[in-house]
């Protein structure tokens, strides 16, 4: 159940204190003259996992909200985040190396379901074991077919798994409508059909709403993949024209000027992410979670520019980025059912310490899900 702290103002100060601290000591000189490359990705897929289990640390964990203010407050920009990495990771490789549904299927929706039900299995055994909890068989049998239509916090088995059914529907579907000719239109199919079913709810998903949030980052990546496709007989005149403003040093002063009014967007459009901040807007789109979700698509793209200009890599997102997808799967239920730092600890120094567990954590998941992956993969090719 959620706990309630003390000293929140306090708690605050010491966990922003030691990240900013932390970030700035894992700064190091980039080496790369790409724009967006994997290294980028990286550090924001790691930037993306951050902000979501800082909100669950806030609005799920503890009784109070103001913890851990503003980290806690962009959850939904990270999950765009990784909607928007898989979809432009998909189509770069597709566009490269065009596969076919099946192969798909098999290279790419597995390597989801992989570690996803190597947690599941020891989520199950450890309630059971553990919390003498036992989940109805039913229920078992449809969170491993990855179907979440809940995120009951203290209810569901890992409330955050919607996301897992969404991720999947996208996955799904890519395969069937991609082309690489018309990309564009391949986005476009899959930003209807989600939002068809984040409005229309035709599988009466009971926390729906945190789907219809998140239609349209994942199309929005294969546009990026399309718009930033490079082949050996044509020249992208965009990607040339971004190289050469990244790489040209007397751009230098420009670039701080737009990462500084981007940093500026970040701020200002995370203070007003709602419908209510924006009334006008909401009487044209009409639905207040379209609001929302155009808000936190704004200043998800104000972080890719910002790290796509930035000079500097960091270590300490890269990490957490490198083990993301781990930290996503695991987080909650060690916080939620398995909490052994809040009840000894200042809340802040919990907080820090379970950023610590959860890395240490995923390192050793990601080494059980390797072998496994290999031996799939050898299967597979049969």
């Amino acid at each position: 159940m959620p706990i309630t702290i003390t000293n929140v103002p306090e708690s605050n100060i010491i966990v922003i204190a030691v990240l900013i601290a932390v970030l700035f000591l894992t700064f190091r000189k980039s080496q790369h003259t790409e724009i967006f490359p994997v290294s980028v990705t990286q550090e924001l897929k790691g930037l993306g996992i951050l902000t979501v289990v800082f909100a669950h640390f806030a609005y799920m964990l503890v009784t109070n909200p103001e913890f851990l203010f503003p980290l806690s407050i962009i959850a939904g920009v990270g999950v765009d985040l990784f909607l928007f990495m898989s979809g432009y990771g998909l189509s770069v490789g597709m566009l490269k190396k065009p596969m076919p549904v099946l192969d798909f299927y098999k290279r790419r929706l597995i390597k989801i379901f992989i570690p996803f039900w190597i947690a599941l299995i020891f989520i199950f055994a450890a309630d059971a074991i553990f919390l003498q909890i036992n989940y109805p068989v039913p229920y078992m049998l449809q969170s491993f077919l990855g179907w979440f239509p809940t995120a009951i916090g203290f209810g569901d088995v890992n409330s955050p798994f919607w996301y897992i059914t969404w991720m999947i529907m996208f996955y799904a579907l890519y395969p069937i409508v991609f082309s690489t000719k018309r990309p564009w239109l391949s986005a476009l199919i899959l930003a209807v059909i989600a939002t068809l079913l984040g409005v229309y709810n035709p599988l009466d998903m009971g926390d729906n709403w945190l789907h219809r949030l998140h239609t349209l980052a994942f199309p929005l990546g294969i546009v990026a993949a399309w718009l930033l496709m490079e082949t050996k007989d044509k020249e992208n005149k965009l990607v040339k024209y971004l190289k050469d403003f990244r790489s040209n040093p007397s751009n230098s002063m420009i670039q701080y000027v737009i990462i500084i009014v981007m940093l500026a967007l970040v701020v200002y459009m995370s203070l007003h992410t709602t419908a209510n901040h924006w009334p006008t807007l909401t009487a044209i789109l009409g639905k207040g979670y379209f609001v929302d979700q155009f808000t936190s698509l704004v200043i998800m793209f104000a972080f890719i520019v910002i790290f796509s200009l930035k000079k500097f890599d960091n270590k300490f997102l890269a990490i957490y980025g490198i083990y993301s997808f781990e930290v996503y799967l695991i987080h909650w239920p060690l916080i939620g059912r398995y909490d052994i730092f809040f009840s000894y600890m200042p809340a802040w120094a919990a907080v820090l310490a379970w950023l610590v567990a959860f890395i240490l954590i995923s390192i050793v998941l990601q080494k059980m899900v390797t072998p496994v992956s290999a031996w799939i993969d050898r299967l597979v090719q049969k």
